[in-house]
């Protein structure tokens, strides 16, 4: 089932011809030309604003557990999707993280991971044992550690890979981070931009959110559903904590950051959708969630779109950069859907094996790749999002009708299926997939872009800068 959401200054602009813009164009390209060459690392603000949910068995269809989320980061930063097999490793061997090494479990899980091209860990995936997990950026009091250490996405790839339930998850997070801290770079361009973490696991018994501060942390448990949204959620009401009992974790949360981040009103969008009302809630109920937008286009305001599109240098800096949904049966069946590419609501959601990953999806990269899954659609994608009123409506009733068909229909199998049926869907859902979007891409020739200049001069700059012919 799907759910479809929905002299003086006066003096100065009273000169201005009607219908002008209120920056000149040279002036929008200065500035945003200055955060290119720069980098957007001259502020606070960063990049990364994420949204991720879990629905428990008592609130869906089927009985099952469904996991979501939503990678928001640079705009440019590619996202792969890779599956790796689980491994046995002798004693003593290390292991490289993104910035540090550690020492080397004796067995890993083998795990499906949606990642940043250039970081070792990732911001969301699965592993063999139905283990779902994703974090997001959290702005705290406390500021990540100046020596280097693990980063939130480190611990999410290490909680998947040494972890068979989420509470174990949840144990190898809190071990490893007393131990080696947070610290280190987050962002891709932006190497000023560090945050704590919080997190979100899901297994097929329980859900389980965890926020931190520095080497500190409160966890708590859930059954029915939760949401977590680049601010604290956890109060005094922690399960378990590494600080006194009783202390408010809400406390330590930075106002400021948070409320830029939009995060309160992004995770009430979440939690409004999410609310049991019967056993309704299905993979495509999360679909819709990911990509959906408050209000008209996604263009204008602060942070508040599930589905971010970055618009300017300035306040819409983030982009949902690759999205995931995972769904449990009750016993050990799988169901996964990634979109493997930016903007839910210019892409579909598509099935994949973890023992059988379609070409391209693994490959990222700094600039264009003709062999990279991610970068192909990007050329698609800000086509279409420079023409984003004429383009969204019909495009989504395509994309609808295309889930419909391969993922709402798409059986539950096991870790390491070989069935050649579910082989073959999975790959022509990729195909048809992209020639949709080749469709479009012609389509688009046609049409004029959008009125936004400040937008449209992002998006062709961005473009320029990663070898992305718009001609």
């Amino acid at each position: 089932m799907r759910r479809t959401p929905t002299s003086s200054k006066k003096d100065r602009i009273s000169t201005r011809k009607p219908g002008a813009c209120a920056f000149p164009v040279n002036h929008i390209r200065i500035c945003v030309w200055d955060m290119h060459v720069k980098g957007p690392g001259s502020s606070r603000q960063g990049c990364s604003m994420c949204d991720t949910f879990a629905v428990g068995e008592a609130a869906t269809q089927t009985g099952s557990w469904i996991f979501a989320k939503n990678s928001d980061r640079e705009p440019d930063e590619a996202q792969v999707v890779v599956s790796c097999p689980g491994k046995e490793y002798s004693r003593h061997q290390e292991l490289r993280c993104t910035y540090i090494n550690i020492p080397q479990a004796p067995e890993t899980r083998g795990v499906v991971l949606c990642k940043p091209f250039w970081i070792w860990g990732a911001e969301m995936g699965i592993n063999e044992k139905g283990v779902v997990m994703g974090n997001e950026a959290l702005f705290t009091r406390s500021k990540p550690e100046k020596s280097p250490g693990l980063i939130g996405m480190d611990l999410v790839r290490l909680g998947l890979e040494r972890a068979d339930t989420a509470r174990d998850a949840a144990d190898v997070v809190t071990s490893l981070l007393m131990r080696y801290g947070q610290g280190g770079p987050c962002g891709y361009r932006d190497k000023k931009f560090a945050y704590m973490n919080s997190f979100l696991i899901m297994d097929r018994t329980e859900i389980v959110v965890m926020e931190t501060m520095g080497r500190d942390y409160a966890i708590k448990c859930y059954q029915d559903f939760a949401a977590i949204s680049n601010g604290t959620t956890i109060g005094r009401d922690w399960k378990k904590s590494s600080l006194p009992w009783g202390t408010d974790f809400q406390a330590f949360s930075d106002p400021l950051m948070t409320w830029f981040s939009g995060s309160r009103a992004r995770r009430a969008y979440v939690m409004e959708r999410i609310s049991p009302s019967g056993n309704t809630f299905g993979v495509g109920d999360a679909f819709e969630i990911l990509r959906g937008h408050r209000g008209g286009l996604p263009f204008k305001g602060l942070n508040h779109d599930v589905c971010m599109h970055a618009a300017e240098p300035f306040i819409r800096r983030s982009h949902t950069t690759g999205s995931l949904v995972v769904e449990l049966d009750s016993s050990s069946g799988f169901r996964i859907f990634v979109t493997a590419g930016s903007s839910p609501c210019l892409t579909t959601f598509k099935p994949i094996l973890p023992g059988n990953m379609p070409a391209g999806i693994d490959q990222g990269g700094f600039r264009y790749n003709e062999d990279s899954y991610w970068w192909r659609h990007e050329a698609f994608r800000i086509q279409a999002q420079m023409r984003l009123s004429q383009v969204q409506e019909p495009l989504l009733k395509e994309i609808r009708e295309f889930e419909d068909g391969y993922c709402l229909t798409m059986p539950f199998s096991g870790w390491e299926s070989r069935d050649s049926t579910l082989q073959s869907m999975s790959r022509e859902a990729f195909f048809r997939s992209s020639a949709l979007e080749a469709s479009w891409l012609q389509a688009l020739k046609g049409m004029a872009q959008d009125r936004r200049p400040l937008h449209n001069v992002f998006w062709k700059m961005t473009a320029r800068r990663n070898g992305i012919c718009l001609e």
